[in-house]
């Protein structure tokens, strides 16, 4: 039996020479952005597709990878790829924002390959399962939750022809005529059973090319993301990935001989010039990521490295070792400036931390992205202020400004239904960089995304007087253009300019 792992591109035309491009797999968000019709992406890398992947290699599956993302594939030449070499099993992630066009492929799937099982996964699956399989006739089996076990399960339950054994927890499918819901979710709770993920297979044939794959922050190329530990022990409520895909369940680690293994293990293989620890937190249990960076200096492993890690446990000790061992970029979420709205969205950061990590990191020469949202539950004109005036004390280096998205399955969209105020029904407005799908009697939605383009432009502007920042965007971007060109190193001018978009 075959079984396809796939990420099919989903794109609007903007004009003849741009178009917007949509991110799912590998991304603890669904976004989109503005590209020229043509240029490459370079995507976040689709961790749990590998993991899935290396899980059905195991136990017998022929596995084939396709991620049209990375490859910038059209859905006629997705499609013709898909055909040429016919899977049984067709699995692919999917989110709220890109649902349309990844269901539009998934129905032409289906029409050039009737007998083809098609499964979708990821946050938006988990908390839309019986929606999706009452109103997508294509979409044959869901998997809800984290799926690397589960896609290997109805993997082995359709090779011996018992679909109807797929009542299996946090698995939902077409049953004749019903729809058949596991109230429950998949959940890997020792990481250590998971295999070391296929990276090789991406982004399709085997043929690796880690260089199609980038986080964005990411200096050197190829770039290779890994993962030191899942989830996270606060509660934002707003968070897709740890409400909906982990149901707030614990956070959990690698054993750091295994992490600094497929450090090693990528350097060997691919070539990795550059790590990026892609966790939900790096930062959370400082034993963690002390062992993590005595283990990389006691091998002598001299590699840059990167990391998604917080402002609200992470301490200068931590900050130092980190950056002795490697570390040269952190990024952290600091969400508000207001204390009411963190209050409001439970989490427990202080402000003032946030400015006070940004110059430890400073200090030791890690450079930082700082991430911010805007209409977050409370919001007001006020709190948007306070946080664009905290944000101009925050010493980064880079910055994401995005929109508060109430996904279903979050508190945040609970909440809003519970005020009567319904989030729109237009799916694609889900997407925090583009719209704000919701508004509120104190706050319109057109007015906290006017607020984004001028939070914006003011950080870039700001950045203009810092001059610890021009120290560093001078010295990363002698890099970047060796690496990457003149379009990398002008990203944050043609941002500038994008803002109407």
């Amino acid at each position: 039996m075959m079984v396809m792992l796939a990420n099919p591109a989903a794109r609007e035309r903007i004009d003849s020479g741009r178009e917007r491009y949509f991110i799912k797999a590998g991304s603890r968000w669904p976004w989109s952005y503005v590209k020229r019709i043509g240029e490459p992406c370079r995507p976040p890398f689709p961790f749990y597709l590998a993991y899935a992947a290396a899980v059905l290699r195991d136990r017998g599956f022929e596995v084939r990878v396709l991620d049209g993302v990375a490859l910038d594939l059209s859905n006629e030449e997705f499609i013709d790829r898909v055909l040429a070499h016919p899977p049984d099993l067709f699995l692919t992630e999917t989110a709220m924002h890109s649902w349309r066009h990844d269901s539009l492929l998934l129905r032409e799937l289906k029409a050039r390959l009737p007998r083809l099982r098609i499964a979708v996964a990821g946050p938006h699956a988990t908390a839309a399962a019986d929606f999706i399989l009452r109103n997508e006739p294509a979409v044959d089996i869901v998997l809800r939750g984290e799926y690397e076990f589960l896609a290997a399960e109805a993997a082995q339950i359709l090779a011996r022809g018992a679909a109807g054994d797929l009542r299996r927890p946090g698995i939902a499918f077409r049953e004749g005529d019903g729809i058949w819901v596991s109230p429950e979710k998949g959940f890997v709770p020792d990481l250590d059973r998971l295999p070391r993920p296929a990276v090789e297979l991406f982004p399709a044939d085997g043929a690796s090319e880690m260089s199609r794959y980038d986080d964005g922050i990411c200096t050197y190329r190829p770039a290779v993301t890994l993962h030191s530990s899942r989830g996270c022990p606060f509660r934002c409520d707003f968070c897709l990935w740890n409400q909906v895909m982990y149901d707030n369940r614990a956070y959990r680690t690698f054993p750091p001989r295994r992490v600094v293994d497929e450090m090693e293990f990528v350097i060997e293989k691919f070539g990795a010039r550059e790590i990026y620890f892609d966790d939900d937190d790096f930062c959370v249990s400082k034993e963690h990521v002390l062992e993590i960076c005595a283990e990389i200096r006691q091998r002598g492993l001299k590699i840059p490295w990167s990391c998604m890690g917080d402002a609200m446990v992470t301490d200068e000790e931590m900050v130092r070792e980190m950056a002795a061992a490697g570390c040269i970029f952190m990024k952290f979420g600091v969400e508000s400036g207001d204390r009411e709205i963190l209050r409001n969205i439970q989490k427990p950061l202080d402000p003032e931390k946030a400015v006070q990590v940004s110059r430890w990191c400073r200090r030791h020469g890690i450079m930082t992205h700082a991430t911010f949202v805007l209409g977050l539950t409370g919001e007001t004109r006020e709190s948007m202020r306070r946080t664009l005036r905290l944000a101009h004390r925050i010493r980064f280096d880079y910055a994401q400004v995005s929109i508060a998205t109430p996904f279903p399955g979050t508190r945040m969209h609970d909440k809003l239904v519970d005020q009567e105020i319904i989030p729109s029904t237009d799916w694609g407005s889900f997407d925090g960089t583009r719209a704000c799908a919701f508004s509120t009697p104190e706050l319109p939605g057109e007015e906290i995304a006017a607020f984004r383009r001028k939070f914006i432009r003011s950080l870039i502007l700001h950045k203009i007087i810092d001059h610890g920042w021009w120290r560093n965007y001078l010295r990363r971007n002698i890099r970047l253009y060796r690496e990457y060109g003149p379009g990398k190193v002008l990203e944050p001018l043609i941002a500038l300019f994008r803002l109407s978009e």
